[in-house]
């Protein structure tokens, strides 16, 4: 399913730097009234859509993103859509518009729908009216163009329509404490819709059950999908929780998923189904609790190691399900990896290809925790 590509860091940290190069700008910089901080941004994205991204301090993430090892190879995911548009060349027009003003960023939401190009995505931002108008200043002078905007009304609500280029619009929609921006006018009428028809993802029981408050410091992605294409069941209405982690020479993604009432145990009894895959330095996927802790004690003990074979070693032995995969191999056959990997990692597997993936699934109470950890390998 293609809703499934739209969790997966790739896409993640592409639609990130839209944001980032919104913080260059020092918008999120204002103090909003205490009625403003209490605005649910979850009570405004659509219902149906594919997954979100939620961030209290996203420039503090990218400041350290960009010292690690393999931030350039990633690098190719800041050259798309919005991130180009509001990102690239702006360091010197920040320098000076920015002047005086603190860089931190505060409470931002990504939302993103199908067809899941760059385009189908909203970014929700905790801002006043002045934050708005930084923001589009700061497009301006990025474009050079004649900013004036066309003006639109969609079941009560004003939607200011920015001209980027001939052929690209930058729609914007205002509300109390809350700016919404996407390239897209429908998205920002489903967003409308979403309030006005009480259809928003406040309302979908399986996500507030995964949606929790965070400490600070946070980037965290809820999908609608199951942590493995595998454990997907087309009538299991599920969403999944990932956390993101920096380290020098490794990022991951860590948190659980949940389904609706009777989807999670059949999930966990699909787990239990997998059958074991074992290729060396290539493929290796082991279910069962037994089998995974037969499986790491075996690989630890052995007197020679390779990256592949550390990267199993460090799993957990008490873990449901173990996968770990060269990213590499998958670049050569993607077909032979679609039903272990997200399709985005399937289609994009050479920007992924510098990096070792291991995965694992443990049962927590009644949930599947997960943690995805990319070693980049050289």
């Amino acid at each position: 399913m293609q809703i499934r590509s739209v969790i997966k860091l790739g896409v993640v940290l592409s639609v990130v730097l839209f944001c980032i190069g919104i913080a260059f700008y020092g918008f999120a910089r204002l103090s909003m009234a205490d009625k403003e901080n209490q605005v649910d941004v979850f009570e405004f994205v659509p219902q149906d859509c594919a997954g979100v991204l939620e961030t209290d301090n996203i420039d503090k993430f990218m400041h350290a993103f960009s010292q690690m090892a393999y931030s350039s190879q990633l690098d190719t995911l800041h050259r798309s859509g919005l991130i180009n548009d509001i990102l690239s060349d702006l360091n010197e027009f920040s320098s000076i518009s920015a002047h005086g003003l603190s860089y931190q960023m505060h409470y931002v939401v990504i939302s993103f729908h199908q067809p899941h190009t760059p385009m189908d995505v909203v970014a929700y931002f905790r801002m006043g009216k002045e934050g708005k108008r930084q923001l589009i200043e700061a497009i301006q002078n990025r474009f050079g163009v004649d900013f004036s905007p066309k003006k639109e009304f969609y079941r009560g609500k004003k939607i200011e329509i920015y001209p980027l280029t001939p052929k690209k619009y930058l729609s914007v929609c205002t509300t109390e404490g809350l700016v919404v921006v996407s390239y897209q006018k429908k998205l920002i009428e489903q967003v409308i819709d979403a309030v006005k028809d009480n259809k928003s993802l406040r309302e979908d029981t399986v996500f507030a059950s995964i949606h929790h408050p965070q400490a600070t410091d946070f980037i965290t992605i809820y999908g609608r999908t199951a942590s493995v294409p595998l454990l997907g069941k087309e009538t299991c209405h599920s969403w999944s929780e990932y956390d993101i982690h920096l380290n020098s020479e490794v990022f991951y993604l860590s948190g659980q998923m949940y389904g609706a009432e009777g989807c999670q145990q059949r999930t966990i009894e699909g787990l239990r189904a997998i059958p074991m895959v074992a290729e060396p330095d290539s493929l290796l996927v082991v279910s069962g609790r037994e089998k995974v802790d037969s499986c790491v004690a075996a690989i630890a003990s052995s007197p020679s190691h390779s990256l592949f074979d550390e990267c199993v070693s460090n799993l957990s032995r008490d873990a449901s399900y173990i996968m770990v995969t060269d990213m590499e191999k998958v670049m050569e056959s993607p077909e032979k990896y679609s039903s272990y990997l997200p399709p985005f990692m399937i289609r994009h597997a050479d920007l992924f290809r510098p990096f070792i993936l291991s995965l694992q699934l443990t049962k927590v109470d009644n949930r599947l925790s997960h943690i995805f950890v990319f070693t980049y390998k050289e």
